[in-house]
């Protein structure tokens, strides 16, 4: 069983409305890479590892008791009923599955470095959540659920087993954090990679990244980025719909609305600090620093994004942070000058609505700010000078 990967789930109309692919920085094709300190050496690191065959009786009763899936660890879910399927019916036949890889992190306490989907399908299955569809050889069980099998099959099926390669980090210099982005780095050996948001939330999960999650769902960040909402009010029947489209949403489905999120945070760290790095170095220094984060900074942050997006969708509507000039889409650097600025001044001194339009237009239009704002924008020096900008056509009249 593989996953496809995102060119084959991207459909048509999800890449005419993937608004934020136009200015997708370099640094978010690359993988993660940890950062040891200066004493680490990686002779330090010594993984230890065990081979186990688990049943499915015995992986049904430990998931989410001694291995940890998680509501929101790794990437979000991607497969399709059919895919699970095919998973299952491949169970039932006894074929060969992919090994898992589990992180013991405590004694006989498991984190899921790669299977967390065979693991979740299992899981579901066996909990009745879904029936199966399109199988391709045992297909007297095609519509059926679990608790529809006869006893002897639902045996048979329990009985069944999947190789697992338990690993145990020990080190010295390297911490928690760093052991884990290695293993998932190294180790993730899915049918599609995780990209760099996914890697951040399965290695920095916590309350921060609970709250990158959270603020990613808020309403008018999902209109204004064209994300389903199924939080909206509507019949059931409306609610299930949205949910099935916000799983094949381009944005949600690879986690780019939470990074979105994570990089308002970031930004405002450039502006408040002495943070460096690039981009995606930013974004990784940010999850890191707040990975122990205390409540009150916690609703501190909810506020400032929650009353900064509020402001601008006011001010733009759900047509917020689209560029003007080139009239393609979206752009994530106007997107995040503009929430960071607001973020940072007094309400009071904010311009009307037209003013604060003709004043984007403006500042795009002239020389050399363009490029420093949009096509070079994530440089230290462009940051600070682009927020500088976002702040002025906020409370100026230029």
């Amino acid at each position: 069983m593989t996953e496809k990967t995102d060119e084959e789930l991207i459909n048509k109309d999800e890449i005419s409305n993937s608004i934020i692919m136009q200015h997708w920085e370099e640094e978010d094709a690359e993988n993660l890479k940890p950062e040891p300190s200066n004493e680490s050496s990686i002779t330090d690191l010594r993984i230890i590892r065990t081979n186990i065959d688990y049943n499915l009786d015995f992986l049904e009763q430990s998931i989410d008791k001694n291995i940890d899936l998680g509501p929101s660890f790794q990437r979000r879910s991607r497969w399709t009923i059919t895919q699970k399927s095919l998973l299952i019916e491949s169970l039932l036949m006894n074929l060969p599955i992919p090994p898992i890889f589990l992180f013991e992190k405590e004694y006989y306490n498991y984190e899921v470095v790669d299977g967390r989907q065979r693991l979740e399908t299992i899981k579901e299955f066996l909990g009745n959540k879904f029936k199966l569809q399109n199988l391709q050889y045992w297909v007297e069980f095609n519509g059926k659920y679990f608790k529809e099998f006869d006893l002897q099959m639902q045996r048979l099926l329990l009985r069944r087993t999947i190789s697992a390669t338990v690993l145990l980090a020990e080190s010295t210099t390297y911490d928690k954090a760093n052991i884990r982005m290695i293993l998932f780095d190294r180790l993730n050996t899915g049918g599609t990679k995780l990209n760099a948001q996914e890697l951040r939330n399965a290695i920095y999960s916590g309350p921060f990244n609970k709250l990158l999650l959270e603020l990613s769902s808020n309403n008018r960040f999902r209109e204004i980025w064209g994300i389903p909402n199924p939080n909206l009010n509507g019949t059931s029947a409306d609610r299930e719909k949205l949910e099935n489209l916000l799983k094949n949403n381009t944005m949600y489905r690879a986690m780019i609305d939470s990074e979105l999120v994570l990089r308002f945070f970031a930004i405002r760290e450039v502006i408040d600090s002495d943070i460096t790095g690039s981009m995606r170095e930013l974004l990784d220094k940010t999850m890191h620093k707040y990975l122990e984060i205390d409540t009150a900074t916690l609703e501190k942050f909810k506020n400032l994004f929650i009353r900064s997006i509020e402001k601008l969708y006011d001010i733009f509507g759900k047509d917020a942070f689209l560029n003007p000039i080139a009239k393609s889409g979206k752009a994530r650097n106007i997107y995040d000058s503009l929430m960071v600025g607001f973020s940072r001044i007094n309400s009071q001194y904010v311009k009307s609505n037209d003013v604060i339009k003709s004043n984007l237009l403006k500042v795009l239009k002239t020389e050399g700010d363009y490029e420093r704002i949009i096509t070079k924008g994530n440089s230290l020096d462009n940051i600070r000078f682009r927020v500088k900008k976002a702040e002025e056509i906020l409370t100026s009249n230029l």
